[in-house]
């Protein structure tokens, strides 16, 4: 329930606006009714006064629409019909008082200079609607109208005057009130099950569709990043190959591929590439097209709202670190001072033991909760998963006393943040497993990336035996992650001992005699 200090605050900037202007017009109405009804034309007016209360009910409509971003174009298409409607029938006597609303209104709203614009509309439009009419009546009625249009100048200038505060602050507010409203829509997505923005579903989903229209074999779905780099969301084997031909004009057909554009608005938003089509034709193009059109808003959407969840989660992650070292870790630290204090005090030679011992285990604890703190905070750099590995390698031989050799080798683009971080995620688990349970003294850690093909390998020299085991999650969290970025991950015996954790991308698919290469080093 919303605290009573809330309800009773005053409305918020654009609410506050809206109901201005909305009275000024309710208030018009009822003086220019008042007015006809005085003058004794009160029926012939009704018809005139009917699309009057219309116009003002579609301005003030449209209006609460943008009442966070106003709309100039508002005011000035209510003047232009307000004075057409008022001086062309000839009831500026009886209706004029109306005349005046468009430049109140223009003022609350807008400003100095949306009235002054308004105010100039409303004059052009009189005088093009007198001179249009062949009476002799021209004069009297600009005569009658420019008294109303002063009164709506005087009044606008002043609302203007007073409501620049207002105006200041919805426009500060606008970001913010449009980011608000589309946080709510997507929280109502959320809620009722019908979200539908995960990229590597809707690739899925897209390649099934453009399968059943085109009769192709497959398809990959590329999106093009801000930075105009492309990358894939659905791997295949070929896919440096498929990205080579994407340079291709749309719908050219080259042997094997034919390419479909995702279009936005106002640019291409990614491209989907077909593979293996029978016979490539124009109503296979379009109906191509349509598919893609269908999904293409929705793909965008999807991989923003993958940048945006990888910001939550990392700013997620750097408060849970937050949390854990300034709440559980001293906590545990001051137990360990009071085991300190038992041992010291104690004249029984079994407490002191087992008071040494509840130290040991206190340590240990302490020691994998700075060990999680780490895993934490570490972050892929500039999208170089070669350096956070080094880094994090580094960080484990100097706590963990394991000999760490390194072999990376990274060219090319950076992989795209996700995979990047995905991949160090499953990177740390499996380094974090050797340290806890392998009981190794050497380990080995490989990275052979070039942008789009991607192969990761953790090797130790333990005990082995690296299962999944009951209510231990790791090894299924790492399969997780690997299926989220298209990798498949394999956890095989290490010849001579130990464990290797292998997880690579479709088109690094292992080959007879592969070696590794690039930077060499061992820490330790």
């Amino acid at each position: 329930m919303t605290p009573p200090a809330l309800d009773s605050g005053a409305p918020r900037p654009a609410l506050q606006s809206w109901r201005t202007t909305t009275a000024v017009r309710v208030f018009a109405t009822a003086l220019a009714t008042g007015a006809a009804l005085r003058a004794g034309v009160l029926v012939e007016s009704a018809p005139l006064m009917v699309v009057l209360a219309l116009v003002a009910a579609v301005t003030s409509t449209l209006e609460w629409m943008t009442r966070n971003r106003p709309a100039h174009w508002h005011a000035v298409a209510e003047a232009v019909a307000v004075t057409t409607l008022i001086v062309a029938t000839q009831s500026t006597s009886e209706l004029g008082p109306y005349l005046a609303v468009p430049l109140i209104a223009a003022g609350v709203r807008h400003g100095l200079v949306t009235t002054l614009n308004v105010t100039l509309v409303s004059a052009l439009t009189v005088g093009a609607t007198v001179a249009a009419d062949p009476a002799d009546e021209g004069l009297t009625r600009i005569v009658e109208a420019l008294p109303w249009l002063l009164v709506g100048l005087g009044v606008g200038l002043l609302a203007s005057w007073q409501s620049r505060s207002t105006r200041t602050l919805v426009a500060r507010q606008a970001p913010y009130a449009a980011a608000h409203q589309l946080m709510e829509r997507v929280h109502e997505l959320a809620s009722s099950g019908n979200l539908g923005l995960d990229t590597a579903s809707l690739a899925i989903d897209l390649d099934t569709a453009m399968r059943e229209v085109t009769g192709c074999a497959r398809s990959t779905v590329f999106v093009v990043d801000p930075d105009e780099t492309i990358r894939a969301l659905n791997g295949g084997d070929d896919v440096e190959r498929l990205a080579r031909e994407i340079e291709l004009p749309r719908a050219e057909w080259t042997p094997g591929a034919a390419v479909v554009p995702l279009r936005g608005a106002q640019q291409t938003l990614g491209y989907c590439v077909l593979v293996g089509v029978p016979r490539w034709t124009h109503e296979l193009d379009e109906r191509a097209l349509e598919v893609a059109d269908e999904f293409a808003v929705r793909l965008d959407t999807a991989v923003l709202f993958d940048d945006v969840r990888a910001f939550a989660a990392s700013q997620e992650r750097n408060r849970i670190a937050r949390e854990m070292h300034d709440g559980v870790a001293q906590e545990i630290v001051g137990l360990g001072y009071i085991v300190d204090e038992i041992e010291s005090i104690s004249d029984h030679e079994q407490t002191r033991e087992l008071a040494a011992a509840l130290r040991t285990e206190i340590t240990r604890l302490v020691s994998e909760i700075r060990f999680s703190i780490f895993d934490l905070r570490h972050e892929v750099t500039d999208g170089r998963l070669a350096a956070s590995l080094a880094d994090y390698a580094r960080g484990v031989s100097d706590a963990a006393g394991l000999r760490v050799h390194l072999s990376l080798a990274e060219s090319g683009p950076p992989l795209p943040p996700r995979a990047a971080t995905e991949v160090l995620r499953v990177a740390q688990e499996a380094i974090g497993n050797v340290r806890k349970h392998a009981r190794a003294g050497n380990l080995w850690v490989s990275l052979d990336s070039d942008g789009s093909a991607l192969r990761l390998e953790v090797a130790d020299d333990g005990v082995g035996n690296a299962g999944p085991r009951e209510h231990h999650w790791g090894l299924q969290g790492m399969r997780e992650r690997a299926d989220s970025v298209g990798a498949a991950l394999d956890v095989t015996p290490r010849p001579g001992g130990g464990t290797v954790v292998t997880l690579r991308s479709p088109a690094t698919a292992p080959r007879e005699g592969e070696t590794a290469h690039g930077h060499h080093r061992a820490t330790g």
